[in-house]
This record gives structure tokens, C-alpha cells and sequence, in this order.
């Protein structure tokens, strides 16, 4: 099969062997993989992998062939990404991304940016009418926003400031004011910015000299919850400045693996931090299903996978929200 490969040399398409189907498990016919911010990391050398290896974990496609019943080759479907052991306390508690045995698509073990990829059955997703190939990519992303949203514990008096305008940002602030959170949305990309209001996004507040005065003007002492959702260090930096006494900070997504942080600001502050690394992809489903959460206008480009080198140039744009590449 046809596969975009990353190698100690950079991108190459090659012709790799057919992913075995063992007992439980589903092959799947890619359609669209979207290109995230992490992807763009291994590609930089930022995150530590083991090389060659095929990328790509926001996926979707259709079964090709299937070991399981109930999922039938034809079926438009998505995937999470993690396998794991099935028999530790995380796996039976449904927490299978916790598992000290955890491999992931992309990252341990070979992804999506191929023609084909067989996972177990039991992390298969349908696809239902109303969600095409390219939305069916934001499943994953919209389910971190969705269990960001659950872990902040948001009640319906208090204020959420989300700290960047990119893909991730735009989604999380449609998630938390989906189940009804005051949300305020801080970005210094005016097409960005643009792409929010588009989206409905209203409080939206830009990141000039003033606009500090202007987000304590709006929360009274600062937001109650600051979700950072750039996974940079000044995007952690501000949300620790501004962020009230006593209130939480929320990690969307992955975040650089060191930050420098005293534990005397936690206590003295009495803040409360806390990461999301997977959510629930029914939920997400469920909600692009019908429309809660809108992802077409954040798609800027698309390619074919033969020209994924250059979807992962492109993707380092900063006006670039979000690069699909489709097979």
C-alpha cells in the first residue's frame, strides 16, 4: 500500500506491506487525516519518536474488512488511538489513554497516513449520515474539548477565558459555550479572529496592550477557568497571570513536556491545574452531528498524500487553521 513515510531524511512516499488483520480487528480504508499540532512536532524533531514511521491519528475512513460482527465493510468510521493491554484498572475503567502499556497511532506504532490501517475493533466508531470524511477528523480533537469541558467542573455563573484562536482554541470555546459556560476567547490572529466570529464566537478579546484591564473589567478579578489551548509556555504564562485566586487552569491537548512553575503559586494562590489528553468520542460525534460544534470553516487547505510534505510545510502557517490531507 501507499504509504507518506517520516524518515531520518524528511517525508517519503513508499509502497509499505498491507497492515495484518488479526482476530478482533478492523482494517480501514483511509479517507482524511488531519494534520494537528503534534504531528507538526515529531515532523520538527520536538517530540521523540522511533524513525521511520507512519503519522497521522485523526482519522477517518471507511472498513475495508472486518473480524467484527457488527462492523461491516462499507461503514464510513473513525478511530481512537490508543491500544492498550484491556486487562489493567485503566482499561477496565475505560481509561484505556492511561495505561502504562499504551501504544498510540502515530506516535508508538504506525498511523493513518497511508491507504490502510487496522486497529482493534473495540476502538471503531461509526460515522453517522451528516458527518463526511474531513468532519469525521475532528472527532478526536472535539472530544479532548469535550473532557476539558467536563474536568473544569464550569458552573453556570462563572467566566471561561480560552487562550488561543487556533483549531484547538476555536473548538474548545464552541464546546464550552455549547453547554452554556460564559466564554471569553484571547487571540493576536486577526484571520483567526475572523474564523471566531464567523463561527458565532462573540467575546472575543485581542491581545494588545490594554486587553488585560479589559478581561478584569469584563470577570470582575479574572476568569474563573483559563483553558490554555496553544501548548506554548507564554500561552501557560498568561493563563497563570491572569487566571483568578483560587480558580482552575485546563490543558487542552498536548503541551510541551517542561515548564519551569513554583509550587508556591499553586499553594499561595490556591490554583488548580489540570490536563485532558482524550475525551469521549460518542459525545463528539454526537454534537457534530448535529451541529453544536461547527469544524468546515477551520479546514484551510486540503491534499492529497502525495503532496504531504508539503501539507505539513503549509500547516506551519501561522494563518493556517487546519490542514487535512485525503487519500
Amino acid at each position: 500500500m501507499k504509504s507518506l513515510v517520516l524518515t531520518q531524511d524528511g517525508f517519503q512516499i513508499a509502497d509499505t506491506p498491507l497492515p495484518p488483520l488479526m482476530p478482533g480487528d478492523v482494517r480501514i480504508e483511509i479517507r482524511s487525516i488531519g494534520v494537528c499540532r503534534t504531528d507538526l512536532r515529531i515532523w520538527k524533531g520536538q517530540i521523540d519518536v522511533a524513525l521511520p514511521l507512519i503519522l497521522g491519528h485523526e482519522i477517518s475512513g471507511v472498513i475495508h474488512e472486518s473480524t467484527v460482527t457488527e462492523l461491516v465493510p462499507g461503514t464510513p468510521v473513525t478511530t481512537e488511538i490508543d491500544t492498550s493491554c484491556g486487562i489493567c484498572w485503566y482499561c477496565q475503567h475505560r481509561k484505556r489513554h492511561l495505561c502504562a502499556k499504551r501504544k498510540t497511532l502515530g506516535f508508538d506504532i504506525d498511523g493513518g497516513l497511508a491507504e490502510y490501517i487496522s486497529v482493534p475493533g473495540e476502538l471503531v466508531h461509526v460515522l453517522p449520515e451528516g458527518i463526511d470524511y474531513v468532519q469525521g477528523t475532528f472527532v478526536s480533537p472535539t472530544s479532548i474539548a469535550i473532557e476539558t469541558y467536563t474536568r473544569s467542573t464550569v458552573n453556570p455563573h462563572e467566566s471561561v477565558l480560552v487562550i488561543g484562536t487556533g483549531k484547538m482554541g476555536l473548538i474548545v470555546a464552541q464546546v464550552f459555550e455549547a453547554f452554556g459556560a460564559n466564554v471569553y476567547l484571547l487571540g493576536d490572529n486577526r484571520w483567526h479572529m475572523g474564523v471566531a466570529r464567523q463561527l458565532g464566537l462573540r467575546n472575543i478579546i485581542a491581545q494588545q496592550a490594554d486587553w488585560q484591564e479589559k478581561l478584569k473589567s469584563l470577570t470582575d478579578v479574572g476568569p474563573h477557568i483559563v483553558v490554555e489551548a496553544t501548548g506554548t509556555k507564554n500561552g501557560l504564562d498568561t493563563a497563570i497571570e491572569v487566571v483568578r485566586n483560587d480558580g482552575t487552569i485546563a490543558l487542552a491537548g498536548h503541551h510541551l513536556p517542561e515548564y519551569p512553575l513554583s509550587p508556591e503559586t499553586l499553594t499561595q494562590r490556591e490554583l488548580k491545574i489540570i490536563g485532558t489528553f482524550r475525551g469521549d468520542y460518542k459525545m463528539a460525534i454526537d454534537m457534530l452531528q448535529k451541529g453544536r460544534i461547527e469544524v468546515d470553516r477551520l479546514v484551510t487547505k486540503q491534499f492529497p498524500l502525495e503532496q504531504g510534505a508539503k501539507a505539513f510545510e503549509e500547516a506551519c502557517n501561522p494563518d493556517i487553521l487546519k490542514v487535512n490531507i485525503n487519500i
